[in-house]
């Protein structure tokens, strides 16, 4: 869930959903503004209005008449808490609701117009608009009008836009969510496939079909096309392989048959029965990584094996082996060491790999071979001490014929190693080069036997 929130299909929609009320609030602030102006206004008018109106009563039937006016408006009460306030020309009070002039209105001249609203506080009432004028006769009238409603007004409107806000941001999240959940899904059953195809389930894999016509979906489509492209062409390389080593191995053979017959010292005879041997084996191992690479990832055909007894087997093989050569063999393999395999197979790649530690190391060395493991997963390494390889060579070192400068006069074909990665493939493993302070190291991630299940074997990371 955290990947999800924190993943870019999600930022993605979460912004395109964040544009939308970023702009919904920025209209709501224009919008409060505007209306909370023309309230204003609205009600500036209206107590202008009645100031006005108070002046022209005074002028038609003067000051007693006001003052019943205004004692009447006073009297009645305005549900919008209007106040009132009329002044004798010796600022004593004559009519009006309120005990005294307001604290911090000025009391205006004689014969001054209405003045703009201005917004007080009046006791418990709240804010109110007042307007003022100066009578003739030095007579101030106050009128004032109370915010209250126009402050209710605009919180209401504000309670219910910032309502709407939250729908349309929870919307928006919502939104994101299944956005960046379905795109998350589609991109993680991409990756699963690609990385099959990558892995052990080879260029014979597709990627799932998507529904519509999205762009993932022709993604998809073209991503599975160049995979029918590569798949034909490395079938056709595949094909031809075989059939070159299949065709070679099988005069090679006769060639060899029919050197009994030829009139040769011992010694040439020898020479060329080996230069014959050499070559079908290395047609041997040509067919051998062909085959495990169209079986690489099955299940078929492997059985539950102790690579612990292998290596022992291994170990008793190869230390006469080693003692004649002046090098040292260590063995340590630890219990538990079960996985899903082909023993003959799993044979061959430990002793490629000890054959490759004696082939290359000099009189003194030490190879080693250990097993360890970790969580569900067996780490196979087998290192020595000798003087290693070129760097440049790392990255082509599991590709068939590659050999190190400093090899070329030992015998061999540069295969031994791309055996090693085309069993390791053949189990769902890969090998790689450890980074060692001295001498040379391979490890292989294998998968332990409890962590199996299905038909297929996933490659180890």
């Amino acid at each position: 869930m955290t990947g999800l929130f924190s993943g870019s299909p999600f930022r993605t929609a979460l912004i395109v959903a964040c544009v939308p009320l970023g702009l919904a609030v920025l209209g709501v602030w224009v919008v409060y503004g505007v209306l909370e102006n023309r309230l204003i206004r609205a009600t500036e008018d209206r107590l202008q209005a009645e100031v006005q109106g108070f002046a022209a009563l005074y002028d038609q039937r003067r000051i007693v008449s006001l003052r019943e006016a205004i004692a009447y408006r006073a009297d009645k009460g305005d549900p919008a808490g209007s106040i009132y306030v009329l002044l004798d020309r010796n600022g004593k009070m004559l009519a009006g609701n309120l005990a005294d002039w307001p604290a911090g209105v000025k009391v205006p001249e004689e014969g001054t117009g209405p003045t703009q609203g201005d917004r007080v506080a009046v006791g418990a009432g709240g804010d109110h608009l007042v307007s003022s004028q100066g009578l003739r006769g030095g007579f101030p009238v106050l009128v004032g009008v109370s915010l209250n409603p126009v402050d209710q007004t605009l919180t209401r409107m504000l309670w219910v836009l910032c309502g709407f806000g939250l729908a349309m941001l929870m919307a928006g999240l919502c939104a994101a969510w299944l956005t960046a959940s379905a795109a998350r899904n589609r991109i993680a059953a991409m990756n699963a496939d690609l990385s099959r195809i990558g892995g052990a389930g080879g260029v014979a894999a597709r990627l799932g079909g998507l529904d519509g016509t999205s762009e993932q979906s022709a993604l998809v489509g073209h991503i599975n096309a160049m995979l029918d492209r590569i798949s034909h062409l490395f079938d056709a390389h595949q094909r031809l392989g075989n059939v070159v080593a299949h065709e070679m191995r099988t005069p090679l053979s006769r060639i060899r048959t029919q050197l009994d017959r030829l009139d040769l010292d011992d010694v040439s005879r020898a020479g060329l029965d080996e230069e014959i041997r050499n070559t079908i084996r290395l047609f041997d191992s040509l067919l051998s990584i062909a085959q495990m690479d169209a079986e690489a990832g099955r299940s078929e055909g492997l059985v539950p094996v102790d690579l612990s007894a292998i290596l022992r087997g291994l170990q008793q093989l190869y230390d006469p082996v080693a003692e004649d050569a002046s090098r040292h063999l260590e063995v340590e393999a630890g219990v538990d060491m079960m996985l899903l395999g082909d023993p003959d197979l799993l044979t061959q790649l430990f002793s490629n790999l000890i054959e490759n530690g004696l082939k290359y190391t000099r009189p003194g060395d030490t190879i080693s071979v250990t097993l360890t493991r970790t969580d569900q997963r067996i780490i196979s390494r087998v290192a020595d001490t000798g003087p290693g390889i070129q760097a440049d060579l790392k990255a082509d070192l599991f590709t068939p014929f590659a050999r190190g400068a400093n090899t070329q006069k030992t015998p061999g074909h540069g295969l031994g190693l791309s055996l090693v990665r085309a069993i390791a493939l053949r189990h769902g493993a890969r090998p790689r080069v450890a980074e060692v302070e001295k001498g040379f190291a391979i490890e292989i991630d294998w998968l332990h036997l409890s962590m199996h299940s299905g038909d297929r074997i996933s490659e180890s990371s």
